[in-house]
């Protein structure tokens, strides 16, 4: 309800004048872009509206990338793609207030509107608050904060928006690499679950799911009034500067090496110790943790509304037959066959992936090589004939 009132008493102030008259140019409609937090929901950065009337207390911020974290089943929602975000509004004081505290820089861009697109713009901003329209199905990649205030804005505009693109040669994967590298594990985490879909790549309109680059893409972009070329956005002005001198160290490598230190250590425990404990130590360790994987990206890759998590390569390495090799593990049956082929099918998702073009994480390879040196111990290579010499050998002294 506040929402509603705080857009309907700005729609007020134009209708008590004409539209030409002075209301509509005292209206100053900002683009913010804000810096990447800390937290896993902000690592990408954000983008809001800034709608201010000079000469009243109207000074409003408009942003369209709230949820709620005590939303029933919360997690499932979120995974399964099913997660509402929500058109939100606070005033333009509690807003950076809110990244002082979260120790956040904000960047403020004047938009260039003429009268005309500033009403219209204000029209879609309350439509988007009616309570039938204020959530929508959030879409990493097509949907999100980013392109609702692109689109918003490319909307109220009478004439088309004019860009200046460039082919970019990156994919929606490496775009999201460089905002998350300063947070590795998360990192690995996402690109983890990232399908085929995420090695699309991205075209100059694509990259604007991002603040940072939608901000970079509007600065450069240029709009007509009255047949005249103008930008369409103004100076970046930094209206919250929370930047540090402090040099911080994320530490990209270090996942990756702490992953190839235990491939090296299991495969010592495998093929050098002899140390059946740590064998079995191993199997309870890595083949629980891998079936485990194998669930979620069961889950994630046939399951999910999430586009970006569907044709996952990783589902091949980490396939739905190890938890029945882990659970026969720990029985003490031997299914040499049925761990032959789980070998078989997770080395193939090497070669399917560098095939299909999908990357691979530098933290998955180590890992995929724990996996098949587990199950190539498990697959007994050699036995049978070991067995029936043994076998062999028992029948001739039998006989003798």
């Amino acid at each position: 309800m506040k929402k509603i009132l705080t857009a309907t008493l700005i729609m007020l102030i134009f209708s008590a004048f004409n539209v030409k008259a002075q209301p509509a140019d005292s209206i100053d409609i900002y683009l913010l872009t804000c810096e990447p937090g800390n937290a896993i929901y902000s690592v990408y950065g954000h983008t809001a509206i800034r709608v201010s009337v000079r000469g009243t207390k109207t000074d409003v911020v408009y942003n369209w990338g709230v949820f709620d974290f005590e939303a029933p089943h919360f997690a499932y929602r979120f995974a399964k793609g099913k997660l509402d975000y929500l058109l939100d509004e606070c005033s333009y004081k509690r807003f950076l207030e809110e990244y002082f505290y979260e120790d956040r820089s904000v960047w403020s861009q004047k938009i260039n509107l003429t009268s005309e697109e500033k009403i219209r713009l204000i029209e879609l901003i309350n439509e988007n608050l009616k309570p039938e329209n204020i959530k929508y199905r959030y879409n990493f990649f097509y949907d999100n904060c980013a392109t609702r205030v692109r689109d918003i804005i490319e909307n109220s505009l009478t004439k088309p928006v004019i860009y200046y693109d460039a082919e970019t040669q990156k994919s929606f994967r490496k775009l999201i690499n460089e905002f998350q590298s300063k947070m590795p594990w998360v990192d690995f985490g996402a690109d983890f679950l990232l399908g085929l879909p995420a090695d699309k790549k991205a075209t100059f309109r694509d990259e604007m799911f991002l603040p940072f680059y939608l901000m970079d893409n509007m600065s450069g972009a240029n709009v007509l009034h009255n047949g005249i070329k103008e930008p369409l956005l103004g100076q970046a002005r930094i209206v919250l500067d929370m930047r540090s001198d402090e040099l911080k160290s994320p530490r990209p490598w270090m996942p990756a090496a702490i992953v190839w230190l235990v491939f090296v250590f299991v495969t010592l425990v495998t093929f050098v110790f002899g140390i059946p404990v740590l064998g079995r130590i191993s199997d309870w360790l890595f083949l629980t943790l891998f079936s485990l994987l194998s669930v979620i990206l069961f889950f994630t890759t046939f399951f999910s509304d999430h586009q970006a998590l569907h044709y996952n390569i990783m589902a091949i390495a980490f396939n739905l037959l190890i938890p029945a090799v882990t659970i026969n593990v720990f029985m003490g049956k031997k299914r040499r066959k049925l761990c032959r082929i789980t070998c078989l099918i997770s080395f193939l998702s090497i070669p399917v992936a560098l095939i299909a073009g999908q990357a691979i994480h530098p933290v998955a390879i180590p890992m995929i090589l724990i996996l098949l040196v587990r199950l190539f111990k498990h697959c007994e290579f050699g036995k049978e004939d070991t067995e029936m010499k043994n076998k062999k050998s028992v029948a001739k002294s039998t006989v003798s």
